[in-house]
């Protein structure tokens, strides 16, 4: 009975983990569908590619703001409800911009509010409802069993939204582009109502009843920020975010100073985005908590994999077999998500309290999220003026920065030692 009892659990919590990667997927889907309906996008709307680059800007700036208050919500309430009310929002505001899409002002105002509904409520509140799933040894299957399937239904979800486009509006751009929207809307609402069923009120794996009872203060919300494990934990995200850009980079230096042909190098670099995340998410989680039983020490194995394959590009000659460069491009995306997949699962070992994990998650976020704003700019501008030899300087930034992600894992496996003998000693007392 109790086999079956425990069986049952697992079923529900991995239903539950898929149905948070679908709401996860569609949250970022639709402020980011540019990426994958841009022509769509400017003949329903008639604006200008500035105007449409100026919604992402609007999009990025609240969800940056909002972020560190974001986390005291997602500490002071139970994620379930500030989950549902994200999930249902961004659904809302999916149907509100398909009857209003014409209207470029109020697209500006949809895309904001997705900021504080991405930003704000939905990302330190799921971050936390990930966390409340598993127990602090669970932590790195959890998170990268999360990856796994926010990856697949990322892509699952993009796919789909392509066939509906196609066969719902055919040659009609507008028409296609109005079905995704109501399609995601769609979508949304189910998992929403997936998550409403399945995400109990109070399932907190290994969180003692005295946590479970105890009111997050504004002085808890501000103890987060004296932890050492939280900035850690956000030199280790600034270090994935970077790299990640990095890695885009690959994609065209492949083409245009390897050899490799442009339609091969844009598939395996969309493979690289998404799939790769199937295979380094749960590898990463497993090596975590089976094999090195420390997210720290795994972390350290995922960056000096960023570097020393980041690194060997650096070394390649132009007319590099495509083979090997498929091979290459793969295992850096592999190596990423081996980072990726467990940077948040870190939490417990870092001695960060499950009272301000949404905050510690914002706090992480907001200051890992800072080179998106600048590196991509500063990455073309290095093309732009150097042209080829403006690729090697971005590869040297990315082994650079996979280097300070390694001193930032040994930094954790040295605070996590500190924090095992304080739990230890305070056991023992």
């Amino acid at each position: 009975m109790s086999n079956t009892s425990n069986a049952s659990k697992n079923v529900r919590r991995f239903l539950l983990l898929f149905a948070l990667g679908i709401a996860y997927g569609f949250m970022y889907v639709m402020p980011y569908m540019k990426s994958s309906f841009y022509d769509q996008m400017i003949a329903a709307m008639g604006c200008t590619n500035a105007q449409l680059g100026s919604l992402m800007t609007a999009y990025c700036i609240c969800c940056t703001v909002s972020y560190l208050p974001g986390g005291w919500i997602g500490d002071k309430f139970n994620p379930k409800p500030v989950l549902l009310i994200s999930i249902f929002g961004q659904a809302a505001l999916s149907f509100l911009f398909m009857f209003t899409y014409k209207s470029y002002t109020m697209a500006v105002i949809i895309w904001l509010l997705m900021g504080l509904t991405g930003g704000f409520a939905f990302w330190p509140a799921i971050m936390k409802g990930i966390r409340l799933t598993g127990t602090d040894e669970e932590q790195g299957r959890i998170y990268g069993i999360f990856e796994a399937l926010n990856g697949f239904a990322s892509l699952l979800l993009s796919f789909i939204m392509i066939g509906v486009m196609a066969v719902v509006g055919g040659s009609d751009l507008i028409t296609g582009f109005k079905s995704a929207l109501a399609f995601m809307g769609g979508l949304s609402l189910v998992s929403g109502v997936l998550v409403a069923i399945l995400m109990p009120k109070d399932a907190a794996y290994g969180v003692s009843e005295e946590e479970k009872q105890k009111k997050i203060t504004f002085k808890d919300y501000m103890s987060a920020f004296k932890i050492p494990g939280v900035w850690i934990m956000a030199v280790l995200v600034w270090c994935y975010v970077t790299i990640s850009a990095v890695a885009s980079y690959l994609t065209p230096y492949s083409a245009g100073v390897l050899g490799m042909s442009a339609a091969l190098a844009a598939s395996v670099g969309t493979f690289r985005t998404y799939g790769c995340r199937l295979i380094g998410g749960p590898l990463g989680g497993y090596l975590a908590d089976k094999t090195f039983k420390s997210v720290a020490k795994e972390q350290l194995l995922g960056q000096l994999a960023c570097l020393v394959t980041i690194g060997i590009f650096l070394v390649l000659p132009g007319g590099t077999s495509g083979g090997l460069l498929v091979v290459l491009l793969l295992l850096v995306g592999i190596a990423m998500f081996l980072c990726k997949g467990t940077y948040f699962s870190i939490q417990p070992e870092m001695g960060i309290p499950t009272t301000v994990s949404a905050t510690a998650v914002a706090i992480a976020t907001f200051v890992g999220y800072i080179p998106d704003m600048f590196v991509h700019t500063m990455f073309g501008n290095w093309i732009d003026a150097y042209g080829d030899a403006g690729y090697t300087k971005i590869l040297f930034y990315g082994v650079g920065t996979a280097a300070l992600g390694a001193i930032a894992a040994l930094c954790a496996i040295s605070q996590s030692k500190k924090v095992a003998k304080r739990k230890a000693a305070e056991q023992a007392a």
